[in-house]
């Protein structure tokens, strides 16, 4: 692509959300040990621009890996090569912040070879999650541990396989879970981790697979609620290395 048409298409893609950039957000840059890259440089750029997905409650596709037409820019986004004990971050688009009460996850999975040809269709493992760092009784917006917050950072576990991942970044909007409006606002980096790590990543989830469309916590009413009904984001637990 011409530098040309690289500016007009991100000023295009600017007019088009910028009507409710104040409500909706996108993960659109990676921060490698502090360090900020351009937008899209590493993170496969969606088609949906800001706007959060909400079909997973009634069956999500393949999008729900990387999101919708993430696959159709992964030649065009660059691998960011990390060691193991990187500390790994990804920041909003347009200096955004996360104004929705919810819990934030990261995963990883491993490509079979180019993670630019790699769908997302293998195993996933989770490598972070926050949840509620607030007082809770009853909850409140603020108390989600990333209300107001722009930027979410977690280690690379230093047994890590080597290997090129998809990493993808997700927070999940509750404020319209119970009427089954749960919003899911993702996108993922390409990496290439280096070392020699030889640890077993687990437990293993396919996406879509990763959350039981059932699940109480995906659906409950958060205002006012006196108890939270559960303790981690889907059935599987973070792997630290």
């Amino acid at each position: 692509m011409t530098k040309f048409s690289t500016i007009a298409a991100g000023a295009l893609w600017g007019l088009l959300t910028a009507s409710t950039a104040s409500a909706h957000y996108v993960y659109s840059i990676l921060i490698v040990d502090g360090q900020q890259t351009p937008d899209w440089q590493y993170i496969r750029q969606n088609s949906n621009n800001i706007q959060p997905h909400k079909e997973f409650l009634v069956g999500p596709s393949n999008d729900f890996r990387c999101n919708a037409g993430s696959q159709n820019s992964a030649h065009n986004t660059e691998v960011a090569t990390i060691g193991p004990g990187t500390r790994l971050g990804f920041k909003l688009w347009n200096n955004g912040q996360i104004l929705h009460p919810g819990p934030m996850t990261i995963h990883m999975s491993r490509a079979p070879g180019d993670v630019r040809d790699y769908d997302g269709s293998g195993d996933w493992f989770k490598v972070y999650e926050d949840i509620i760092c607030g007082p809770q009784y009853p909850l409140r917006d603020t108390d989600w541990c990333s209300w107001d917050q722009a930027v979410v950072e977690f280690t690379v576990p230093h047994s890590t396989p080597p290997g090129q991942y998809l990493v993808r970044v997700e927070h999940i909007a509750l404020h319209g879970a119970e009427s089954g409006d749960t919003e899911f606002y993702f996108t993922c980096a390409q990496v290439e981790v280096t070392g020699n790590g030889n640890g077993n990543p687990g437990p293993l989830v396919q996406i879509p697979g990763l959350y039981d469309p059932n699940d109480p916590a995906l659906r409950f009413f958060i205002y006012g609620a006196q108890a939270y009904p559960y303790n981690q984001v889907g059935a599987h637990t973070v792997w630290s290395g």
